[in-house]
């Protein structure tokens, strides 16, 4: 029988240096907690303001560990710590997942550890727009790191590197400087990210590589099993505690096109190096080099030996493990659903009227798509119109065969001829007599940000992506953004209007253009062709 929830609850608390808590003061600060609702913790934070649908999940109740789901390295494979990680110290017992520290010598070639601890990650990987969810209780030794977590393991990323954005949901260790006693919080630790692809050219104050990174200490009782959380979106990273809020990153306040590498810029980071940390193109708001930019990442369990004075690692460790309840993962389920809003035939210059209207203050993006095939020298238009025939977006095709878009009336639009890096792509995004599937993503007003077009172009006669491209951020009004952006090209500019109809027109007085199908949805899957 799996154990009860605990019933603390833990507000917000800002970053602090680690402290000596009394007793009488662990006492005194649990009873001012808030208890919460078990049942609060079997759906995401009701905050988030989503319709979820579970996408992963296991609560552990077979005999086994399903290998089909998880993997654990062999023991020789990322030694740390004096320490061997591998699927012996994994165990399913009674509906948990176990994960043993145990002291034992192992010789791998000339080199010999005298510890072995558990280290299990997903098969499957996941993106951002989920909420990922897991209950745990910690070893009860200090100097043992238990940590729930994401990393791109099991496949490089686009530049062959592994890895290079690690999501610490929660790593927790016992604090030995807080007294012992039912209720302490004795549990040191919480949610932190880590960019490691800066380590190759970003430099801290004394010019030595550093990783970009920000954390929050989120303290805890270390006896009890909590639930921890966070939902991984667009524009912020949230972590919740037993259902509470513990912290949150978002853009900068200041700088709206920083992304966002969880929590904004570096704070600790010295003016001077900002350029080198964050970006090549001068302007200090803009992050080329940094940030968390779209990895489809695994799910993590470990729990390492990592002493600290205030967590002092000991023989007390072995035979200790860590028990996990459950794991899940969920996302919006307007993101998850495949089907369209709205499915129609065009004809040129003949306007569709949208059943569900589009508009830049909308709190979810709003997806489109048009088959299409163009002769040479056609110029394809797709607009989205308002009441008064205005468009409040536009994408298409050049007769040259590049792709462009643009958000609002008054505007240049973007182009994959001129926007780097779609400009360095030596191939034609549209090729003349072959059928496409144009396919734009509008994302409404996000607080004082601007609303932005996104669009790609993909011959039908090939398999579609698997998921939606990466929608990154940070966009210039020409159409330039980091490299890591999927979508072909995009534009960000201010913006207004409500989109009822769609129009598509061929602007060259040259070529033929043939539209077919249009379809309207919640999310990219939803306009791909059945």
């Amino acid at each position: 029988m799996k154990p009860t929830p605990t019933t603390n609850a833990f507000p917000t608390m800002k970053p602090t240096l680690p402290v000596t808590v009394t007793a009488t003061a662990a006492l005194a600060l649990l009873s001012a907690l808030q208890p919460f609702s078990p049942s609060a913790l079997s759906s995401p934070p009701s905050a988030l303001g989503h319709d979820f649908t579970l996408i992963f999940s296991d609560d552990f109740d077979g005999p086994k560990l399903d290998d089909r789901v998880w993997v654990s390295q062999a023991y020789d494979v990322a030694i740390r710590n004096d320490t061997a990680r591998g699927p012996g110290n994994l165990e399913v017992r009674d509906g948990e997942l176990l994960l043993h520290v145990r002291k034992e010598t192992r010789a791998f070639g000339k080199r010999t550890v005298n510890w072995t601890s558990g280290y299990v990650y997903t098969r499957e990987t996941f993106g951002p727009n989920t909420y990922y969810e897991a209950r745990f209780k910690s070893g009860q030794c200090p100097g043992v790191n238990n940590a729930f977590w994401l990393a791109s393991i099991s496949a490089p990323g686009k530049d062959g590197i592994r890895d290079r954005y690690e999501v610490d949901i929660v790593e927790a260790r016992k604090d030995v400087r807080v007294p012992d006693v039912p209720g302490a919080l004795n549990g040191y630790g919480g949610p932190a990210w880590h960019d490691w692809k800066t380590f190759s050219y970003a430099k801290d104050d004394k010019g030595k590589p550093v990783d970009i990174a920000q954390g929050q200490i989120a303290r805890h009782t270390f006896d009890d099993y909590h639930t921890w959380g966070m939902w991984l979106g667009e524009t912020e990273q949230i972590y919740y505690l037993d259902g509470v809020e513990c912290w949150r990153g978002e853009h900068h306040n200041i700088h709206r096109d920083q992304w966002r590498t969880g929590a904004g810029k570096l704070k600790q980071f010295p003016t001077d190096r900002e350029k080198s940390a964050y970006g090549r193109h001068g302007q200090p708001d803009w992050s080329y080099l940094g940030g968390y930019n779209g990895d489809r990442m695994n799910i993590v369990f470990s729990n390492l030996p990592w002493g600290e004075k205030w967590t002092p690692f000991t023989d007390a460790a072995d035979g200790t493990f860590m028990a996990v309840d459950y794991v899940r993962a969920y996302k919006p389920s307007h993101l998850v659903s495949k089907k369209p809003i709205q499915v129609a035939a065009l004809q040129t210059a003949a306007a569709v009227a949208l059943s569900r209207p589009i508009s830049v203050y909308d709190r979810a993006p709003a997806y489109i798509s048009v088959t299409l095939r163009k002769t040479a020298g056609a110029a394809p238009r797709v607009l989205l119109l308002d009441n008064d025939g205005k468009p409040v977006a536009t994408l298409g095709v050049t007769a040259g065969n590049h792709l462009f878009a643009s958000i609002g009336s008054d505007w240049s639009p973007a182009s994959t001829s001129t926007a780097w890096p779609a400009r360095e792509q030596k191939t034609p995004f549209f090729k003349d007599d072959t059928d496409y599937l144009l396919v734009a993503r509008i994302t409404p007003r996000r607080g004082s940000d601007n609303p932005a077009i996104s669009a790609c172009a993909f011959p039908l006669d090939q398999p579609p992506p698997a998921g939606e491209p990466f929608f990154y951020a940070n966009m210039t009004p020409a159409g330039s953004t980091s490299l890591t952006n999927g979508w072909h090209i995009n534009q960000k500019r201010l913006a207004y209007g409500v989109a009822v109809s769609l129009r598509v027109e061929n602007t060259a007085t040259a070529g033929e253009i043939h539209p077919g199908a249009f379809r309207h949805g919640t999310s990219f899957s939803s306009v791909l062709p059945e």
